[in-house]
């Protein structure tokens, strides 16, 4: 119970580590298309936007943390349950 708990645990790690990492990758990216002005020229208030933008920054990253959780907990219980498959018991000699 305890050696599933800890796979399923690492895994869930592994997963929101991985999904943090692209959304910080990709996040910026948007966030910059998103938020540029359509004209080209910037008649807003700036710090106010750039508040916003860090507070989708860290949304995003969020999601991500929750999306690579929940995405390393489906797979490590599929690992859990292939594993379990493969380790076949091993057959009893009949007794003589």
């Amino acid at each position: 119970m305890m050696v599933t708990l800890r796979v399923l645990l690492n895994f869930i790690v592994a997963g929101a580590l991985a999904g943090v990492l692209i959304s910080t990758v990709t996040a910026p990216s948007y966030l910059t298309w998103n938020n540029t002005p359509g004209s080209g020229t910037a008649l807003c208030n700036c710090a106010d936007l750039t508040r916003q933008t860090a507070s989708q920054l860290i949304s995003a990253q969020m999601t991500g943390c929750g999306a690579g959780a929940a995405v390393g907990l489906i797979a490590g219980i599929a690992f859990r349950v292939m594993r379990k498959k493969k380790v076949d018991p091993s057959p009893t000699t009949p007794a003589a």
